[in-house]
């Protein structure tokens, strides 16, 4: 694990939880940045604290922007009226299989495919 540096004190400081909240991420993919050391933290007790310009720089570099409830919301509604081939969307599933779709293509680009 990197540590932050003695100036980290005059920081803002986040725990794993607010830091996946900021970076879009699951709390999981936070700690494993940590131990990874992609990211410098600091144990406080029995908790990881990092630096916010930090999570935010590596949500950054990853490529995918957080977003947030209510523009997952917009997105879904506005999927939902496209329509496709079968007319518009049946069910929560597809709009799960085109985000996986979508991903691919950016995951896929991304890897020079």
């Amino acid at each position: 694990m990197q540590e932050l540096p003695d100036d980290a004190e005059t920081v803002d400081l986040l725990d794993v939880r607010r830091a996946a909240t900021l970076a879009g991420r699951h709390p999981e993919t936070v700690r494993r940045w940590v131990w990874s050391g992609r990211l410098p933290a600091r144990r406080r007790g029995n908790r990881l604290l990092v630096a916010r310009e930090d999570v935010e720089a590596l949500a950054a570099e990853s490529g995918r922007p957080a977003l947030t409830l209510q523009a997952w919301t917009h997105r879904a509604r506005a999927a939902l009226e496209q329509t496709t081939v079968d007319g518009p969307a049946s069910s929560a599933a597809d709009l799960v299989i085109e985000d996986r779709r979508e991903r691919s293509e950016t995951a896929g680009a991304r890897a020079g495919r």
